[in-house]
């Protein structure tokens, strides 16, 4: 299912103020990010900076999804985060705490954490999420074929790791 029709049902129609944004967002929001990023505390952040971003630009332009605004800013906050401990030697991806451990598949999340970020948050955001191919390049800022070659690349190393067929 899509973020952006989960996050609007959860919200029960009344994401046209900040406040229900927040309470319609912020569960799913860390949820996934956590997924992308492979650590429930770096998540939060990210959450958090996500939702300070989004007050600024409060009220969003004409028919933007906040779910949407706040999983591409979420996700790119992610890989910004990423290329600052690249630079600095932060190249760890640390196992989850036992919370969001026991709420994934322990071999799906090991196998997860395995992918690069940009792959992991491709698969995430197209699997779990349902955005299309064109809708995860613009989010992530890289051409559709790029993401594509991402996704089944990633797609087949979880099948490889996870010891499915096909």
């Amino acid at each position: 299912m899509r973020g952006g029709r989960l996050a609007s049902e959860n919200a029960g129609g009344a994401g046209h103020d900040l406040d229900s944004a927040f309470r319609a967002h912020r569960d799913w929001l860390v949820r996934r990010l956590a997924l992308i990023v492979g650590d429930a505390e770096e998540a939060r952040d990210l959450a958090q900076e996500a939702f300070v971003r989004l007050t600024e630009h409060w009220p969003l332009p004409d028919q933007s999804e906040p779910a949407r605004w706040l999983s591409t800013v979420g996700v790119r906050l992610a890989i910004d985060e990423r290329r600052r401990r690249r630079r600095w030697g932060f190249l760890d991806l640390r196992e989850t705490d036992a919370t969001w451990a026991l709420a994934v598949d322990p071999d799906l999340w090991r196998a997860l954490s395995r992918l690069d970020r940009r792959t992991r948050a491709a698969i995430v955001l197209t699997t779990l999420d349902g955005y299309s191919q064109d809708e995860v390049a613009t989010m992530l800022e890289a051409p559709r074929g790029t993401v594509a070659s991402w996704i089944s690349r990633g797609r087949e190393r979880l099948r490889t790791e996870l010891g499915r067929d096909r």
